[in-house]
């Protein structure tokens, strides 16, 4: 670590995470002990070509999207077991003292994993035998830096979280000195390529909306013929009220950090000043312009 250099923004008594640089982008340090070995594990992952990725950008609801792939896979199975060892995270694979840990390149086919990564640097398979999936979950700006701030927070039990005030979260939020730098070139990095046959771009809202026909569009995606019942039987067990009855499934670091909060579209209006709002309209939504991507801020 000693030679690998850490990023922090300080401002005041307030200060941000800590993140290495790894292929451009900010990554906790609490990640890997070793930049450098991650940078290389990821560039050096071999894709296969039934491999899933669930990818978003920081608190936009991974864990849903999990929890509704593995049912997928396992016919509408509801295990006890927690999430981040049933589909694990890729960026947690350098580092095997974390409790999460999971050797991803031993696993069985077919492989579910969670990332974090921008579309530039994830692996990606340069064949037909090695071109796998990928699912991207998208969720509106307002309310996930929101959501992600409330998770730094959380984080301090790692010993590596935030502690000031929303203010000055938000504002790093804006200038892109957080965790996967700033979120717009994040997600539309992934929207350049939804229409590849291999990826599917999905909304979060649009999940709030109606799970059921969003669930029965991913499994077609994931080319899995269930059954009605099973289909209604996974959205259920995947709504955010079911989910939040059993958090152990959700959380990590032995049970202290976990990984649900409220989920709920339009929280961000009970934190956003006007002042707060128009700058977001500038500076993040106004980067959305033209582009087709569009959100739901009420539902």
């Amino acid at each position: 670590m000693e030679n690998s250099p850490v990023f922090q923004v300080k401002e005041n008594e307030w200060t941000s995470e800590k993140y290495f640089d790894v292929l451009g982008m900010y990554i906790p340090v609490f990640l890997t002990p070793n930049p450098k070995l991650l940078s290389d594990f990821i560039s050096n992952f071999q894709t296969r070509a039934d491999d899933v990725f669930v990818v978003t950008y920081p608190k936009s609801v991974t864990n849903c999207m999990q929890e509704i792939i593995w049912q997928i896979y396992n016919n509408g199975e509801n295990i006890s077991e927690v999430i981040s060892r049933r589909v694990p995270f890729l960026e947690f694979s350098t580092n095997p003292t974390l409790g999460e840990f999971v050797d991803i390149t031993k696993l069985p086919s077919p492989r579910l994993i969670k990332s974090h990564l921008s579309y530039n640097i994830i692996p990606k398979g340069s064949s037909d035998d090695t071109k796998c999936k990928y699912m991207y979950i998208a969720r509106n700006p307002k309310d996930f830096s929101l959501s992600y701030f409330h998770f730094m927070e959380s984080l301090n039990s790692f010993g590596n979280g935030y502690s000031g005030p929303w203010e000055f979260f938000s504002k790093l939020f804006i200038d892109g000195n957080v965790g996967r730098n700033r979120s717009n070139n994040h997600v539309l990095g992934w929207w350049k390529h939804k229409d590849d046959p291999n990826f599917l771009f999905l909304k979060y809202e649009d999940l709030k909306k109606d799970l059921l026909s969003q669930v029965q569009w991913i499994a077609s995606f994931l080319n899995k013929s269930l059954s009605e019942d099973v289909i209604s039987r996974i959205a259920e067990q995947c709504s955010f009220s079911v989910m939040m009855k059993d958090l152990s499934k959700y959380s990590v670091n032995e049970g202290k950090v976990c990984l649900l909060r409220k989920a709920v579209v339009v929280d961000w209006k009970n934190y956003f000043t006007p002042e707060l709002n128009e700058r977001f309209e500038k500076e993040v939504l106004s980067k959305l312009e033209g582009t087709g991507l569009e959100f739901d801020f009420e539902l």
